[in-house]
C-alpha cells in the first residue's frame, strides 16, 4: 500500500512540474485529486479528456495505466503501460507501473522482460532493481533476487527499497551482519513508515543472535563474508562476553560505540563509511544514546522506552529535531560487499 501512495504522490508532482497546456494540466490535476479520493470513474473521464487534447502526453498515459491498476483492471493497465514505455520520454515510473501490472496477474516472465529493458535505459534505476528483485523472488529465484537488490544498493545507494528487501532476505537466511548493515541504512533513508518499525525489530533480533556468546553456527551455514563485514564481526566478537548474561539496550549502545572507535582508528581510511560518520556526529552532539533508543527502545519494551523518553526529554527532543531537519543520503562509492 505504501508503494501505491508513493507512486500516486510522484504522479501528482509530475503533473505540477511538467510544461503542458493549461487545459491538460487542469484535467490531470483533477484526475489526481479524484484518484486520491478513490473516485476512479470520474478520474478516468478527466484523463481521457486530457488524452484527447494531447494523445502522446506521458503523464496522462501513465496516469491512465495506474488508474486501471488501482481498479485491478490489469489488462487495461497493461495496454496503457505498453504505450507509455514506448514514448521517447518514458521514465522509470512508466516501467514500474507496467511491471507491477504484470506481477499482479503473476506473469513474472513478462514483468522481468520489462525490468531488464528498463535497466538498459536506467542502469542506476533503484526502483527498477527493487521491483525486479521482488519479481524474481516470486519465481523462487532467490539468488538472482538478492543479487539484483545488492546491485540496486550499489548503483542507487540512496533509494531505500533495495535495503528493505535485502534486510528481509538476510533475516530469513540468518545472515545477521547484513541485516544490520542494510537495515540501519534503510531506517535512516526511510525513518517514518511501518516498514521502519519492522526493520528495527529485525535489527534487534540480529544483535541478539549475532552476539550470543556460546552458540556456534554450523560450518556449512556460515556465509562468505566480505572483508568489510569480517572487520566488523571481529570487533563484535570481542564484546560477546559483555552480554553473556543477556543483552540490554545499554549493552548495544556501548558495543556500537566500541565498534565506531575501533573502526575509525583502524579501518576508516580503507573503508570510509557515511553511516559511521553519522554516528560520530551524533556522539559529538550528545544524541547518540537517543538515536539508539529510537532504534531499539520500543523493541526492548514500550514501557521502558516511554520512561526513558520522559526522563531524557531534552536529549530526545534534540535528536528528533536533528532527525527531522535533515535527509540522510548514502553516497556512491561506499559499497563494500562484493
Amino acid at each position: 500500500m505504501k508503494k501505491l501512495f508513493v507512486i500516486l504522490f510522484a504522479l501528482v508532482l509530475a503533473v505540477g512540474v511538467n510544461a503542458q497546456t493549461p487545459t491538460v494540466k487542469q484535467f490531470q490535476e483533477s484526475a489526481m485529486a479524484l484518484m486520491q479520493q478513490g473516485d476512479f470513474t470520474n478520474a478516468m473521464v478527466a484523463l481521457e479528456k486530457a488524452k484527447a487534447i494531447e494523445p502522446q502526453n506521458l503523464e496522462t498515459i501513465k496516469n491512465i495505466s495506474f488508474c486501471f491498476y488501482l481498479q485491478r483492471e490489469f489488462a487495461q493497465a497493461i495496454d496503457a503501460g505498453k504505450i507509455a514505455i514506448e514514448l521517447p520520454n518514458a521514465d522509470q515510473q512508466s516501467f514500474q507501473i507496467l511491471g507491477m501490472s504484470y506481477k499482479s496477474i503473476a506473469d513474472y516472465s513478462a514483468a522481468n522482460k520489462i525490468y531488464k529493458r528498463a535497466l538498459k535505459k536506467f542502469p542506476d534505476g533503484g526502483v527498477i532493481y527493487s521491483e525486479y528483485g521482488e519479481s524474481l523472488l516470486q519465481e523462487n529465484k532467490k539468488d538472482e533476487a538478492i543479487a539484483t537488490w545488492e546491485k540496486g544498493i550499489e548503483l542507487a545507494p540512496s533509494y531505500s527499497g533495495n535495503y528493505y528487501n535485502a534486510a528481509k532476505y538476510y533475516y530469513k537466511e540468518m545472515n545477521w551482519i547484513r541485516v544490520l548493515i542494510h537495515g540501519e541504512l534503510f531506517v535512516n533513508l526511510e525513518s517514518y513508515s511501518a516498514r521502519t518499525n519492522e526493520v528495527k525489530k529485525a535489527m534487534l533480533d540480529a544483535y541478539k543472535n549475532m552476539l550470543r556468546p556460546i552458540v556456534k553456527t554450523p560450518y556449512h551455514l556460515i556465509p562468505k563474508y566480505a572483508d568489510f563485514e569480517k572487520k566488523q564481526l571481529d570487533i563484535y566478537e570481542k564484546t560477546k562476553q559483555q552480554v553473556a548474561e543477556g543483552l540490554t539496550i545499554d549493552h548495544i549502545g556501548s558495543i556500537r560505540t566500541r565498534l565506531l572507535m575501533e573502526w575509525m582508528s583502524d579501518n576508516a581510511k580503507l573503508y570510509p563509511y557515511q553511516l559511521f560518520s553519522h554516528w560520530q556526529h551524533m556522539i559529538r552532539e550528545g544524541i547518540f544514546e537517543a538515536y539508539n533508543q529510537w532504534l531499539f527502545g520500543a523493541s526492548f519494551g514500550e514501557e521502558a522506552y516511554q520512561k526513558w523518553l520522559s526522563t531524557h526529554a531534552e536529549e530526545a527532543k534534540k535528536f528528533t529535531e536533528f532527525q527531522q531537519s535533515r535527509i540522510y543520503r548514502q553516497p556512491g562509492g561506499q559499497y563494500y560487499l562484493n
